[in-house]
């Protein structure tokens, strides 16, 4: 059936879906009670016919205010969610501020969740299909990320919470995003351990995110130069070819099996810089069951491990990663979500947070 012309309704949805009316309202209104194919149907009629639901009807009917969507993920031991945020607490409580900072701005905040079975690009299809959102903040974007083309050609306000590693232009005026520079907390990490005059220090970090040169493509990459940097300079070498750095999966066993590596290269190790908060407890706890208390470690995301068994670690900040978000997509007054032409008036569409060092 070729496009219809602007102002379908609802019946020519539902005709072209081969569903009924009541579907194609679930679909839009309460997306939970139908099957994801069925959606996946519906939403593709949708766009075919260029269908717009009444929203500003609907929201006269539930004074519903402006409203921003955010993943939760669930499962947060996936280590390919390592590009972006790391798992853990660190996603909840960033959301917690999130939520924390809307309801003072007078916005509501969707919290959705993703699983095997449903492709996060049909959440996002059916939140701007449905007019149930005014805006989206994403969470581990990449290269040629779907979610990030699909949202432009809707001309939806959105923002990344971190860059899109591997884009070839990370400060695009068209893909907005705030992220924490994870290179600058590793540096300073780094010269903490040298200012107490250690100088054997190494480097643990997440395996798949190894230098591999040039501009850094992951989260983990940005971190471990952030270490090899300061290294160089501290130690006077224009080329930094220190092999003391070792890699693993985002465990605590990791940890442990990467300070072994560690002393096996270098019998001198002081210090170790870590890629977060896991691995550092890992490399900590094996130290200690060494015989090698006296070597220290650091950290990355400031959680409640680095307070509990007392090692330094890099605070993100989540609540001002939170208010600077909202900062982007809504100015800094008012509770209306907007698309911001960035190539056209001064924004802060790309901001870089500097973590802040917790030294114990």
């Amino acid at each position: 059936m070729p496009k219809s012309r602007k102002g379908a309704s609802i019946i020519e949805v539902a005709a072209l879906a081969e569903v009924s009316i009541q579907t194609v309202s679930n679909v839009l209104n309460t997306p939970t009670r139908v099957t994801w194919k069925t959606r996946e149907k519906v939403l593709k009629a949708i766009d075919e016919l260029e269908y717009i639901p009444n929203l500003s009807a609907r929201r006269l009917r539930s004074k519903k205010s402006s409203s921003l969507a955010v993943r939760l993920d669930a499962n947060f031991t996936d280590e390919s969610n390592l590009h972006g945020l790391a798992p853990g607490f660190i996603q909840n409580e960033f959301v917690y501020y999130l939520v924390e900072e809307s309801n003072r701005r007078g916005i509501k905040v969707v919290a959705y969740t993703i699983d095997d079975e449903e492709p996060e690009l049909l959440k996002l299809k059916t939140f701007m299909q449905s007019r149930d959102v005014d805006g989206i903040i994403l969470t581990s974007t990449t290269e040629n990320d779907e979610r990030l083309s699909y949202l432009k050609s809707r001309n939806a306000p959105f923002l990344s919470f971190g860059r899109p590693w591997g884009a070839q232009d990370k400060f695009s005026t068209t893909n907005p995003w705030i992220d924490i520079d994870g290179r600058k907390g590793t540096s300073e990490a780094t010269a903490m351990f040298w200012g107490k005059g250690k100088r054997e220090i190494g480097f643990v970090g997440w395996q798949g995110h190894e230098p591999k040169g040039g501009e850094p493509r992951s989260t983990g990459e940005d971190r471990y130069l952030g270490w090899s940097e300061k290294i160089s300079e501290l130690q006077g070498k224009k080329l930094f070819k220190n092999e003391l750095m070792a890699f693993g999966s985002e465990s605590i066993e990791s940890g442990r099996k990467a300070a072994r590596e560690l002393i096996k290269k270098s019998a001198e190790l002081e210090a170790v810089v870590c890629v977060s908060d896991t691995l550092a407890l890992g490399c900590l706890l094996e130290l200690q069951k060494m015989g090698r208390s006296e070597i220290e470690v650091s950290g990355f995301d400031n959680s409640p491990i680095s307070r509990e068994f007392g090692f330094s670690s890099l605070d993100q900040e989540l609540a001002l990663v939170a208010e600077g978000a909202l900062l982007i997509l809504m100015g800094e007054e008012g509770n209306q979500i907007r698309r911001v032409d960035f190539s056209a008036e001064e924004t802060l569409a790309h901001t870089l947070l500097s973590p802040k060092l917790i030294i114990r």
